[in-house]
């Protein structure tokens, strides 16, 4: 039986859960971007607005700004409205 020490194991969970972490949409203040549209959905939204990479997803300034990349690989934000999902800005650089 092989027998590794804690911190290596740790590591090792560490490092198999990165990705994941770094994908992982931020989580709203409670209360900021209340309404119909929570951040999932924003992003579904922010999809067919025409972002296909996540770079970033978070409440601001009580709506969900989804930042990414578009199918030319440019820069683009998103701004979704919690209340109903409706696209309030798409910004391309």
């Amino acid at each position: 039986m092989i027998r590794l020490p804690l911190a290596t194991l740790a590591f090792g969970a560490l490092l198999a859960s990165s990705p994941v972490l770094a994908q992982a949409p931020a989580q709203p203040s409670p209360g900021r971007c209340a309404g119909q549209v929570d951040i999932n959905r924003a992003i579904e939204i922010a999809r067919g607005a025409g972002v296909v990479r996540i770079d970033k997803a978070e409440c601001d300034d009580g709506k969900w700004e989804v930042e990414g990349r578009d199918a030319q690989g440019r820069k683009i934000e998103v701004d979704v409205d919690p209340r109903d999902g409706r696209v309030v800005k798409v910004e391309r650089d």
